[in-house]
């Protein structure tokens, strides 16, 4: 076992090892408690151990840690509590060097004592170095985001809106007035409530999407005179509220996919609910609703197909809350795999772990809290076996060019020979295109399958054939790959 203690001897550390303590610890049983003064350092000798906060929500790995890697000393050393757990991912063995046994130790071999705690701040200097990086690559992509532009005043053409448009909306504010005033004194039913507000809205947004065409050069002048007309109306609607908040980060897409699910129209007011339905009739909204289709069907496929004892690995890369894998296990006869779950987020894990637990299927699934945009530009340390299946309904939709190929070769180099790959991506003739940028403000990376298909040509993937398909609706594209060997 090599040695993770720079300045220490081969003598040196073969002595330290053979004073330890050694202890075996069975799967998910816990090493090291969080919020504990630490009185040992800990090696690892043999198996995989990972690393759980608090705060991330229980279940839910931070980081892996491999044989000959150390855990404990900063508590050791600073004598403050441990900020985070060790337990068992699989069996564990597991050299303990007390404190009492490290101060007879040191106290009777020469210089030991230097080279040991020279060996533990280098450790902690590089793990010092190695966050300031992951800080600094985290800065400089956020600062790539927030080129989007937000502001809504000042821009060309402001001034100069086609009447055409001005009259729709006009139109647009009177109809839906109207239609207020009739359902608060009960002069109109449901149905041809919804039918009106159904019309009116389609009508305003066909209308600027229309005016943007005629007036390319106008199109944020348009669309923010738009925004800035219809939005008291539509944010009636407890969706387009939620939708509108909704952060620039993958990590909402899981929870606007769950509340489209429940298919409940909420708003306040006469209006709210009938606005509500209307949002989630658009294209995008029932494109998002059904996306997690085409991998539980795939799973189930490949599943049938897996002739190995262990269970097939998967891999959903911005998983979210996962309620596409969740709704596998839910489901009577759940197919024999194991998946791992990677997000940013921790509260769609945290979710997911919970629920799993109390369903009891937690051991089907791996939860990893990771940064994808780190990932995808070599700074993170995610290492998972190979897999049968990897996927991502929505990490492309965010993802740079040189992220999205540097994502592919990764996922490359984690496919087992004929594994699977599906990434989904937001098309670029989605219809709902110019409502979502101008209403909602969701910036994505919209890709054509022409676009799709050179990203993967100057990838690991490059010899290998893919298979684009559209959804029904023309919202997303999903790629998929057979890595055959």
């Amino acid at each position: 076992m090599d040695s993770k203690l720079k300045y220490l001897t081969n003598e040196d550390y073969s002595l330290l090892l053979e004073q330890a303590e050694v202890a075996i610890y069975k799967k998910d049983k816990i090493i090291l408690q969080e919020g504990c003064i630490c009185e040992s350092i800990y090696i690892l000798k043999r198996g995989l151990v990972r690393v759980e906060r608090g705060t991330s929500g229980k279940g839910i790995a931070i980081a892996f840690l491999q044989v000959g890697d150390i855990f404990g000393e900063m508590s050791f050393v600073e004598d403050v509590v441990t900020s985070a757990q060790i337990i068992a991912e699989t069996e564990a063995e597991v050299f303990i060097i007390s404190k009492t046994m490290l101060d007879s130790l040191l106290k009777s071999r020469s210089g030991l004592s230097n080279r040991f705690y020279q060996s533990l701040a280098d450790n902690l200097s590089s793990r010092l170095r190695t966050t300031s990086s992951l800080v600094s690559c985290l800065m400089r992509r956020l600062s790539q985001d927030l080129d989007y532009e937000s502001k809504r005043t000042g821009y060309q053409g402001q001034d100069n809106i086609p009447p055409e448009l001005i009259g729709e909306i006009e139109l647009f504010k009177q109809n839906l007035l109207e239609v207020e005033e009739k359902l608060r004194l009960k002069k109109l039913d449901e149905e041809s409530a919804q039918e009106i507000v159904n019309r009116v809205c389609n009508m305003v947004i066909n209308a600027m999407r229309e005016q943007i065409i005629n007036n390319y050069e106008q199109e944020k002048a348009i669309g923010t005179y738009v925004f800035r007309e219809a939005f008291p109306f539509l944010m009636l609607s407890s969706f387009i509220d939620l939708a509108f908040r909704k952060s620039r980060g993958y990590y909402d897409d899981s929870y606007i996919t769950e509340i489209l699910s429940q298919n409940e129209p909420e708003g306040d007011g006469h209006l709210g609910s009938y606005i509500d339905r209307w949002i989630r009739s658009i294209p995008t909204c029932l494109a998002l609703k059904n996306q997690g289709s085409i991998i539980t069907a795939t799973v189930k496929e490949l599943a049938v197909s897996w002739n190995c004892d262990h269970p097939m690995p998967v891999t959903s890369i911005a998983s979210g809350s996962a309620n596409e894998i969740l709704d596998l296990y839910i489901n009577a006869n759940p197919p024999n795999v194991h998946v791992t779950c990677v997000d940013t987020n921790h509260q769609p894990l945290a979710y997911a772990a919970n629920l799993s637990r109390k369903l009891g299927f937690n051991e089907h699934i791996t939860f990893i809290q990771d940064n994808i945009f780190l990932l995808a530009q070599g700074y993170s340390n995610l290492n998972i076996a190979p897999q049968q299946m990897i996927y991502s309904l929505t990490m492309g939709n965010y993802l740079k060019d040189r992220e999205f190929m540097a994502m592919l070769d990764w996922i490359y180099e984690h496919l087992l020979p004929n594994g699977t790959l599906i990434l989904g991506n937001f098309n670029t003739s989605n219809p709902d295109r110019l409502l979502l940028e101008h209403i909602l403000e969701w910036h994505f990376t919209y890709r054509s399958a022409e676009q799709l298909e050179k990203l993967f040509a100057h990838s690991k993937f490059a010899s290998l054939p893919i298979e684009i398909e559209a959804d029904e609706f023309g919202v997303e594209l999903f790629v998929i790959c057979t890595k055959k060997v």
